[in-house]
């Protein structure tokens, strides 16, 4: 077997094929071989094995499927055919009629086509079918695929036969295995997990992205028309950004990195302003907490040179950018971007505005201005635009609330009573939150703990009791932050 196939590809397969036929398997024998070795090699499920083995896209034993059942126009679609392979994990169970229906389709029994963790998850009616069933299935003769019309050969050909299929070509490209409402379903999917963001677990947000990603993904691998083909990458573009931005927050930089790369080729591809934003905003914020601050400058900077009318403000784009450069004190750069977003700030934008993932609400967008004065020694003004965003933040309904507002602004209000030498109005600020208990946090709260225990620890406090006991309360309240 040549290593430069990878496990379960077509060249794995094809060569996996001229191996059995040297050892004198018959023709209609390679497919239950493949399909077992897809299975104990490859460690591919049963039912992605023995399509794999058939050598049938999603689409085309969708097609099948519907032909075993005597009806072409029935409903199957290869991305249900995707979604009971995805299954136990996730995607939807098949039923015993879907299975038997697939098993004729691949030239095998139905119950080849299920694993041990399939039959762990069975209801206990199919379960007892599959004990009950003895003998094995009667397979239906595989439907005759349409003949393949040879490319280029017009020799021999009448002048009526010449261009007798082109119009049969040309209506190829109206058949799509997506249709708007898949994609209608998949932008209400990522619109409602983008605002439900403030109010989930991350953990629990990353995993439903996923599916939109993997089934997007799918769907590409297909056929459509032009615009569906952009829509589905610009799908790809916005949950593989929301995916980086959530991976950041839980502290894995490395998948953000790789899920940020994932995004900017998909806009590469859509070709689409508004999708370069998405991505621009995204990478600049996993940067800043990774610990690049001028790269994520660069990065909201470039973002601001796509225009994309309206649907997601100039502000988190300025507002990233003073962030990053206040990261390296760079004070001009910072003041200047500051006074960019005051010339726009709408203090009227409601929650997220026309893309509620990556138009922050009012309560950030003020915070971000603040963190931005603090670094560079603006310790009066960054107190107003903390106070800004607490007033902002109480007047969030609860479910437009993201919980880790109250402990960011309280720990950088602290921060900035600090550095105007205000030892008790900084405690006043972060004793509440840490009589309450800080909870599960995102991992630049964990970061902003660590980092005022620091300051309260340096010369000018560490003679202070006050200032000895509040660090040590905020590394315990660090250690059990942990998402």
């Amino acid at each position: 077997m040549s290593r430069q196939a990878k496990p379960g590809s077509k060249p794995y397969r094809a060569q996996l094929r001229d191996r059995l036929t040297a050892l004198g398997f018959p023709e209609e024998a390679l497919p239950a071989q493949v399909a077992k070795n897809l299975v104990v090699e490859c460690r591919i499920p049963p039912r992605t094995a023995w399509r794999l083995a058939s050598e049938l896209s999603l689409d085309v034993a969708a097609h099948q499927y519907n032909a075993v059942t005597g009806d072409p126009r029935a409903g199957m679609r290869g991305t249900r055919i995707w979604e009971y392979e995805q299954w136990p994990e996730r995607g939807v169970r098949p039923t015993v009629a879907a299975l038997r229906v697939l098993a004729q389709v691949y030239g095998t029994n139905w119950k080849c086509l299920l694993g041990l963790r399939d039959l762990e998850q069975l209801p206990a009616k199919d379960l007892a079918e599959y004990h009950a069933e003895t003998e094995p299935a009667v397979v239906a003769p595989e439907p005759e695929a349409p003949p393949v019309r040879a490319l280029f050969r017009t020799e021999g050909r009448s002048e009526e036969e010449i261009g007798a299929g082109a119009l049969d070509d040309a209506l190829l490209l109206t058949k799509t295995n997506v249709d708007d409402v898949q994609l209608d379903d998949l932008w209400a999917d990522l619109d409602f997990l983008g605002g439900a963001y403030t109010r989930t677990a991350p953990d629990s947000i990353l995993g439903q992205l996923a599916v939109i990603a993997d089934r997007t993904s799918a769907l590409l691998k297909g056929r459509q028309r032009p615009k569906q083909t952009q829509d589905l990458l610009l799908i790809g573009a916005k949950s593989s950004a929301m995916m980086a931005w959530i991976a950041g927050d839980l502290g894995r930089y490395r998948l953000s990195r790789e899920l940020n790369t994932a995004a900017w080729l998909y806009t590469q591809y859509a070709d689409d302003l508004l999708a370069r934003r998405w991505v621009r905003t995204s990478q600049a914020r996993v940067a800043f907490w990774a610990g690049n601050g001028i790269e994520s400058a660069k990065l909201a900077a470039d973002g601001l040179n796509y225009h994309a009318g309206g649907r997601l403000t100039d502000a988190p784009l300025i507002l990233a950018e003073a962030r990053g450069w206040s990261s390296v004190q760079a004070e001009p750069q910072v003041l200047a971007a500051i006074a960019r977003w005051t010339a726009i700030e709408d203090p009227d934008l409601g929650a997220g505005g026309e893309d509620s993932f990556f138009n922050i609400t009012k309560d950030r967008r003020h915070y971000m201005a603040g963190t931005s004065l603090l670094s560079v020694g603006q310790a009066s003004a960054a107190l107003r635009e903390f106070a800004t965003a607490r007033e902002a933040f109480e007047k969030l309904s609860l479910e437009n609330r993201w919980e880790a507002m109250d402990p960011m602004i309280r720990i950088d209000m602290g921060r900035a009573h600090l550095r105007l030498d205000d030892l008790e109005g900084a405690a006043a600020q972060v004793e509440p939150l840490l009589t309450a208990g800080v909870g599960k946090q995102p991992d630049m709260v964990r970061a902003m703990l660590k980092l005022m225990a620091t300051e309260l620890s340096g010369p000018r406090w560490r003679s202070a009791t006050t200032a000895r006991h509040l660090a040590e309360a905020l590394l315990d309240a660090h250690a059990s932050a942990r998402p």
